[in-house]
């Protein structure tokens, strides 16, 4: 349980990320800001630690795969 609620975060955090570099991509209006390159950084890094959560919760047997035609 406690790995979907980790899942669940991170997610949200990525979309947070990602709202908030279109937020200063909007700000800076391509004045050259490493602002918005930052965040999507940050967006990214958060992906990455997303998607190293699911294959180890899939590696582990604490995720799996419930679709009824599997």
């Amino acid at each position: 349980m406690m790995l979907k609620i980790i899942i669940v975060v991170l997610f949200l955090a990525n979309l947070a990320a990602l709202g908030s570099a279109f937020y200063t991509l909007l700000l800076d209006q391509g004045r050259g800001g490493t602002r918005t390159a930052r965040l999507l950084l940050v967006r990214v890094s958060l992906a990455a630690m997303l998607l190293i959560v699911i294959v180890y919760g899939i590696w582990t047997g604490q995720l799996g795969i419930s679709a009824p035609w599997h």
